[in-house]
């Protein structure tokens, strides 16, 4: 099948008759490169096609847009830059990274199946055993299973710092954020996990939002090492008529404040 061009008449002459005239001036640039790798022929071209004629809104037409002719090869170097400003602003995301260089390096080395795993076990299994651990890091090549299982346990105790960062910002201690975010919802304690871990740290957004949410559902009058903690703590306690927390004393809050509104005041600058 033949290619089909489709341009603009820049003039037309003798319209008072059946057949007139239209009238072209065209130039064509084309460059073609022909290569052989592995046995396998690649030809390529590509070019400019100019349209000049004496109507000023004579059209150039090019991919499939009509652009004015002196803005025409402009246009076709805007084109040809495109793939090169992606190209450029994709490299500069994978280069971004919150975690320990060493941390990156391991994470990114991982098979994603090895890490899904790793992730869904901490926060929807039974824990972080040894079989886990080994198996987490499996694609690492490891040569022995108690290599495996050091391995697999300085990767987690590496990303217990800064997690227990933005924990402590959000107003708990690592731990109990984790069993605050277990308790609260694991499938979503296990996408914030797995959304944070995958950008390297960057994106903090739903982890965040996702421990604000189960600090808050950790607020109950039944959760007694919560109560017990407030109580050491220097706070009177008190439940509310849906089974949630008041507090008050502390030398923070004067008269009694729901847990929602009083867990803003634990909450630390994000730095």
């Amino acid at each position: 099948m033949g290619n089909v061009h489709s341009y603009q008449v820049g003039s037309v002459s003798d319209n008072d008759t059946p057949t007139p005239n239209f009238n072209y001036d065209l130039k064509v640039s084309k460059t073609t490169s022909h290569s052989i790798v592995d046995g396998k022929e690649t030809t390529e071209s590509g070019g400019v096609t100019s349209v000049n004629t004496a109507s000023p809104d004579a059209g150039v037409m090019i991919g499939g847009i009509s652009i004015a002719p002196h803005e025409a090869e402009a246009f076709q170097r805007e084109l040809d830059n495109e793939p090169q400003a992606e190209e450029s602003t994709d490299e500069d995301h994978t280069t971004a990274h919150a975690f320990d260089d060493n941390v990156s390096t391991v994470l990114n080395d991982l098979d994603g199946g090895d890490l899904a795993n790793l992730i869904n076990e901490a926060t929807v299994g039974d824990g972080l055993n040894d079989e886990v651990l080994a198996k987490s890091v499996s694609s690492l090549g490891v040569s022995d299973r108690e290599s495996a299982v050091e391995v697999g346990s300085n990767l987690v105790n590496a990303l217990r710092d800064p997690f227990d960062k933005i924990a402590r910002e959000e107003g708990m201690d690592g731990e109990t954020a984790f069993e605050a975010l277990r308790a609260w919802n694991k499938t979503k304690t296990r996408d914030a996990i797995s959304d944070w871990i995958v950008t390297d740290g960057v994106d903090t957004s739903r982890l965040r939002e996702s421990i604000r949410e189960a600090w808050n559902a950790y607020g109950r009058f039944d959760n007694k090492e919560l109560v017990d903690s407030l109580k050491a703590d220097g706070f009177e306690v008190q439940p509310t008529s849906g089974g949630g927390i008041a507090v008050r004393g502390g030398d923070v809050f004067d008269e009694w404040t729901v847990w929602r509104q009083a867990r803003e005041a634990f909450r630390k600058p994000a730095r």
